[in-house]
């Protein structure tokens, strides 16, 4: 029988390129995919470091908690690999916080869970909650080794850890909070109903959660079981926006999709779908939608196919299914036609069928016909004899796809699991799965029409009346136990919960907003009805068990002695949940479009500018409600970890607490930092080495005369003259990495570029058409985004590789930077050593040395400290230049060249407004300068990238580090009184530690240094502490005068010149050149 890890590699040999995963945001934007090849891959980067680092025993029980993507099934099948059993958990967020971690506390203890596995996002958004809610003793999960997979960036060389566990993995769907019951479901259990289920390999589309057992079985595992495509999005974006999802099905052409009973209500809704969105979709494609998961409505049933129909939705392709995870998932599929029948009947457990006679009619949906290999029997469960056919009894299942059981319950497993007919008097070879649903089987379909059990089923969420129950009983202490009756009731076409409370007297009514409170904070369920009754009314069976459905059909009909009822509007836990109104709060969450509840962190959907913005915002909230020395202490990179909903909650709180619960809240915060910065600190470590084993490279000198050059970065800010001084000084062809769907508009790209930066294009046009070659890829991304043709021909016909390409950014944190910066410089070192050996110059920066205070910094030098690097730039860079020197002693050539502050070219060319920019554009507007010591090196960016290109032409300087900074030392008031003399502007001097402030009492939102403020304002005194710090750049001195094309630099008035000309061009300055210079007074 073929595992889940045997069909991935099957799949990965037959279709590696094919499409297995994708995400969606709410907008339908990509945000995480991965084809065949590179799921096994980062399944392999999981299990290899799991490996390597942790003592995992075969059957070790492995928690798995994340946010919806696709993280927590690369985790999922990477615990298979390794032969563990991984337990799939809802993740615990501020909403419900206390009710998703108990609940997962519980299931840690249950099934002895020996680790949680979890991605930075939730590591520190737990670690924020349970501070929060005060969790602070030893419960079983804080004892838990909490594992971040985000750490997990490469394959480590642990080897022969692939095995099989006893069974595949444990789902939780079923059991009580304080009871939960874990389903043990085995690789043959999951390959029958797959095979059952989908006859071809399909392309769905889904949002149902990833640890339920539909979210994660059928559009998950049995996509990769069968070959398939499966689209995602977020439970909480349909809530949102549920048009999303006939929208994804309409784009990709899915083939199955699914979803509970109240998706369809909800989707037929007025003012849902809009009349245009309508007119657009195509549902055609669909072969199967199913409707499963919750009682089907036949009336909802056939107006969603009525409507859609329009839209190409086949009568055959919707159907009801039924299916369970005690039988791995499904059971029946593909109904499609409905009986009435009495409604009185059913209460009895009798089947009536309508034939014109007078009475309540209910109509129920077939979920069609068992599956092949699937035995369905209607079993009376009191003599558990078999009913046949048109009668109502308990649905029994026996068949391959049954589960092994519950864990860890073997009288349970004997009672539910090992159930047999009595009327076979012991004949059957088989023994049967009581299901606990009531139904029946008519013309060999099959129909549900009820719970044996007290089973509390909203929305697809399972709820156990006993824990409701005693939620209430403990609520109030004039609620009499063991008088508290929970149940469902079915209103406007959707169930809701109703409790029943027995009050021992009449004249003290318990508060039915703090019971709904209490449910909401413990379950995550808000109650739709509260009804207080005397006890005598509360119906029991003689020994004294509430009788449930007894109390409901009483409270049906009105036949109990009410006190008081209580209507609540339900506040559905699924949907963006109500905030407080009309405060800076609100006007934050509306100006960047949040509801506040998403699960993703704020850095993958703010750029730079919204996000600095953002965190100003919040941070003058703080300081209004009594915290400011908490907001200037807040570190943005750790509220760059937390999702969007924690950071929310977070602030909520700032605006509503008292002063005692803020500081509270600081300590947790400047702890969490703390905590930070140490793992922060421990992963750049990590990854300071390459993430793969070279073989040692035997450099062809042939081959280095070849003639063709890979760049990247080619459009930035430095890209655009480095490939002009490779026109310039080589006769070679050059190949540009550039982020393009084709060759043309990658070509248009680079062409405009050129035009951005004022390159003279026009003396290099004919050579740019004839040797630059755009390269469609993604520095970010494996293997650089190429395909396999394209690598192969780069990794054998180039011979140099210039790395300039990075993510340049003074806010963003570490994690945000390291795919482009630290994972593209292991795939472009993997790529220069693959096939013909190249030689790689490297783009570094002087940035990596942080706030390092060494009176001189030698080119030989590197940062000796972690804590001199605070920011995610100068953090990704240094560990970038690390792997580059871990490189270089496993036989790479190489040459490390690291500029100081580049700026415009000496006539005013450039495309960016780099740090040095916005701040002299801000200190010529507002007339201020520093009179601080510390160098300033401006080097024009024609001449850096000129050097670059010529120091690299020198054979013998392979192997060395060249600081590309400027000969002599010069300091901002040596600027400011040049622009003085070339423009009239004057200037007020300012000491550094006075100079941070008046920029942060003159800069606003419009000016361009305000993305910048936090990070000035938290590194003035760092920047202090360099004041005589100088760059020793003897190496570059030295190759520079030695290349024939080696050029000097420009004087400081040349240099500043080109700034001024670049910044009165762009119009970010209200100054003009002078015909005349002014003359400056001594």
């Amino acid at each position: 029988m073929p595992t889940l890890s045997d069909k991935l590699n099957h799949w990965v040999q037959k279709t590696p390129d094919k499409l297995l995963f994708e995400f969606l945001d709410i907008n339908g934007k990509s945000v995480e995919k991965y084809t065949y090849e590179e799921f096994e891959k980062a399944v392999r980067i999981v299990a290899s470091n799991l490996a390597e680092n942790y003592k995992f025993k075969k059957d070790d029980r492995i928690l798995i908690t994340y946010p919806a993507g696709i993280e927590m099934i690369v985790s999922f099948v990477a615990c298979v690999r390794l032969g563990l059993v991984p337990v799939p958990t809802y993740p615990p967020t501020s909403s419900g916080f206390q009710s998703a971690y108990y609940k997962m506390e519980h299931i840690a203890k249950d099934c002895g869970a020996v680790a949680v596995l979890t991605n930075g996002e939730y590591y520190w958004s737990l670690k924020l909650n349970m501070d929060r809610n005060n969790i602070v003793e030893k419960t079983i999960l804080t004892k838990l080794p909490w594992i971040n997979t985000s750490e997990f960036t490469h394959e480590t060389s642990a080897t022969n850890y692939e095995r099989e566990s006893s069974f595949l993995f444990l789902q939780y769907t079923s059991g009580s909070t304080t009871d939960p019951k874990g389903v043990m479901i085995s690789h043959e259990n999951l390959e029958n109903n797959a095979e059952n289920v989908l006859s071809e390999p399909p392309v769905t589309v889904t949002w149902l959660p990833q640890y339920h057992d539909m979210g994660l079985i059928g559009y998950h595992l049995f996509i990769i079981m069968k070959g398939g495509t499966s689209i995602g999005f977020s439970t909480l974006d349909f809530i949102r926006k549920p048009v999303l999802w006939l929208e994804t099905i309409s784009k990709y052409k899915a083939t199955h999709s699914s979803a509970p009973n109240f998706a369809y209500d909800y989707l037929l809704q007025p003012g849902r779908v809009s009349d245009e969105v309508f007119a657009s979709l195509d549902l055609s494609s669909l072969s199967n939608l199913m409707t499963a998961a919750e009682p089907v409505r036949a009336v909802t049933f056939y107006k969603f196919l009525e409507k859609f129909s329009a839209c190409g939705l086949k009568e055959t392709a919707l159907g009801a299914a039924y299916g369970l995870a005690e039988n791995t998932l499904a059971v029946s599929q593909r109904g499609g036609k409905s009986v009435s029948v009495l409604t009185n009947s059913l209460i009895n457990h009798e089947l009536k069928f309508e034939n014109g006679q007078a009475g309540d009619i209910t109509q129920i949906m077939s979920c069609g016909k068992p599956l092949r290999d699937q035995i369905v029997r209607i079993v009376d469960p009191n003599s558990r004899i078999d009913l046949g056919e048109n009668k109502v009894g308990e649905v029994w299942l026996a068949g391959p796809s049954k589960g092994l059981g519950y864990w860890g319950k073997p009288e349970l497993n004997k009672e539910y699991f090992e159930a047999r007919i009595a009327s076979e008097n012991g004949s059957a070879t088989h023994t049967f799965l009581r299901t606990g649903d009531l139904g029946f089987l008519h013309e060999q379909e099959l129909y549900i029409c009820g719970r044996a059990k007290d089973m509390i089923i909203i929305r697809g969420a399972n709820y156990y009346p006993q824990d409701i129950e005693q939620i209430v009983e403990e609520s109030s202490s004039n609620i009499r136990e063991g008088y508290v009756a929970a149940f469902a009731n079915e209103e406007n076409g959707e169930e809701k919960l109703v409790i029943v409370a027995g009050l021992k007297r009449k004249n003290e009514i318990p508060d039915h907003k703090k019971i709904a409170d209490q449910i909401r904070e413990r379950l995550n369920i808000i109650p739709s009805q509260i009804t207080f009754t005397n006890t005598k009314s509360i119906p029991k069976t003689t020994s004294g068990k509430i009788m449930r459905q007894k109390t409901k059909q009483l409270w049906t009909n009105g036949e109990l002695e009410v006190i008081e009822n209580h209507n609540l509007v339900e506040q559905n836990t699924d949907a963006p949940r109500a905030r407080l109104t009309n405060t800076q709060f609100d006007e934050i969450l509306k100006k960047y479009g949040f509801t506040g509840t998403e699960t993703y962190s704020l850095v993958h959907v703010l750029d730079s500018l919204d996000l600095v913005v953002l965190i100003h915002d919040v941070k003058e909230l703080i300081k209004d409600s009594g915290a400011a020395q908490l907001a200037s202490e807040i570190d943005a990179r750790l509220l760059q970890e937390i999702s969007v909903s924690e950071f929310f909650d977070l602030m909520e709180q700032f605006s509503t607490s008292s002063i005692l619960a803020i500081n509270r809240l600081k300590k947790t915060i400047l702890k969490l930092q703390k905590e930070h910065n140490a793992f922060e600190q421990k992963r750049m470590l990590q990854d300071t080495k390459l993430s793969f084993k070279p073989k040692t490279p035997q450099y062809d000198p042939a081959h280095l005369k070849s003639g063709k050059i890979l760049l990247t970065g080619g459009t930035g800010f430095l890209g655009p003259f480095i490939l002009k001084s490779l026109l310039q000084q080589t006769t070679d062809t050059i190949y540009v990495l550039v982020r393009a769907d084709d060759e043309k508009k990658g070509l248009a790209r680079l062409k405009e570029a050129f035009d951005l930066s004022n390159v003279p294009e026009c003396e290099y046009l004919a050579e740019f058409e004839k040797r630059v070659v755009a390269v469609c890829g993604d520095l970010g991304k494996p293997q650089l985004g190429l395909d396999k043709k394209t690598w192969d021909y780069l990794a054998t016909n180039t011979h140099t590789i210039y790395n300039n390409g990075a993510l340049v950014n003074y806010l963003f944190n570490y994690d945000k930077m390291w795919d482009t910066n630290v994972y593209g410089t292991n795939e472009i070192i993997k790529l220069a050593l693959d096939g013909n050996p190249k030689i790689l110059n490297h783009v570094s920066t002087t940035f990596i040395f942080g706030w390092a205070v060494k009176d001189t910094l030698f080119e030989t030098d590197t940062c000796n400290s972690l804590d001199l690097l605070d920011f995610g730039y100068s953090q990704t860079k240094w560990v970038s230049e690390q792997i580059v020197f871990d490189a270089m002693k496993q036989g790479l050539q190489a040459r490390v060249f690291r500029p100081a502050l580049i700026t415009p070219s000496v006539y005013g060319g450039g495309n960016n407004f780099d740090i040095s920019i916005r701040l002299i554009a801000f200190m010529i507007n507002h007339g201020i300068t520093v009179n601080s010591f510390n160098q300033v090196s401006f080097t024009p960016v024609d001449i850096v990238a000129s050097n670059v290109v010529a120091i690299s032409e020198l054979p013998d300087s392979v192997n060395k580090t060249f600081h590309v900074t400027r000969d002599e030392y010069a300091r901002m008031k040596d600027i400011t009184d040049i622009i003085t003399k070339l423009t009239g502007r004057e200037f007020k001097g300012f000491e550094l530690p006075k100079f941070v402030p008046e920029i942060v009492g003159k800069c606003g939102k419009e000016d361009l240094l305000f993305p910048l403020l936090d990070f000035l304002v938290r590194s003035v005194n760092n920047i202090s502490s360099m004041e005589f710090k100088r760059y020793s750049n003897e190496s570059y001195c030295e190759a520079k005068v030695r290349s024939p094309h080696g050029v000097l630099d420009p004087t400081l008035e040349e240099t500043v010149r080109g700034m001024l000309t670049f910044m009165i061009s762009k119009e970010i300055i209200d100054v003009e050149l002078l015909e005349k210079d002014v003359k400056i007074a001594s």
